[in-house]
């Protein structure tokens, strides 16, 4: 994560009077430069909970054949800051090693009691559901730590493992850069996807855990 150290300023001025009896008084300046402060958070305190699932019921999935999708759940992402800033995020699956799809996207649910993945969700958002300063806004992509950005109709979190120079950012209608703003708000589309053809299956704890930063630009 980039951090601004605070940056404490110390200027000596001395204003000398002329004559053969020179005196002197000192003003002494100070000051403390601070970076602005963001706070990110998540409704319901980040919980996502699929409730008690029977595999049985679970619709199939046309495009993963062998994973049964879950109903996606909702949450919204706010980042409020103390003044206009521009910043970036990124997120980390702390599940990563057990998801069932090899895409950046898919964020591991765990494991069986026998160690089989369970499958994987994604959190992703529309074109519509990202506003800036209660505008709406742009998303992003970088894929070199935010030194050129590309537009995207809407996007999803990326585990930084698999793409560790990846960022997104958001930008007024029609700027190509990410915007200095002090609010943004995402609507997150949480789902999940449920391995259909594993071969010892209990009753399992789906555990996934993802960790959402912050990057000041």
């Amino acid at each position: 994560m980039n951090t601004k150290r605070l940056c404490t300023l110390t200027a000596l001025l001395t204003f000398v009077s002329a004559g053969a009896h020179a005196s002197s008084t000192d003003v002494n300046i100070s000051g403390t430069i601070t970076p602005a402060a963001c706070t990110p958070s998540l409704s319901g305190s980040g919980q996502v909970d699929f409730g008690n699932i029977s595999m049985p019921e679970l619709p199939p999935q046309p495009v993963i054949p062998d994973h049964s999708i879950l109903p996606p759940r909702n949450l919204t992402f706010t980042v409020v800051c103390d003044r206009p800033t521009r910043f970036a995020l990124v997120a980390t699956g702390n599940r990563r090693d057990s998801a069932s799809m090899p895409a950046p996207r898919a964020f591991g649910l765990g494991t069986t009691t026998s160690g089989e993945a369970l499958g994987f969700y994604s959190a992703v958002w529309a074109d519509s559901d990202a506003t800036l300063d209660s505008l709406p806004a742009d998303t992003l992509y970088s894929e070199d730590k935010g030194s050129t950005w590309t537009r995207m109709p809407g996007g999803g979190f990326e585990h930084l493992g698999d793409k560790p120079d990846s960022r997104l950012g958001f930008a007024r209608r029609g700027q190509s850069s990410p915007s200095a703003a002090e609010q943004l708000n995402l609507r997150l589309e949480v789902t999940g996807w449920l391995r259909n053809d594993m071969t010892h299956l209990d009753e399992e704890l789906l555990d996934g855990h993802m960790v959402i930063e912050l990057q000041y630009l």
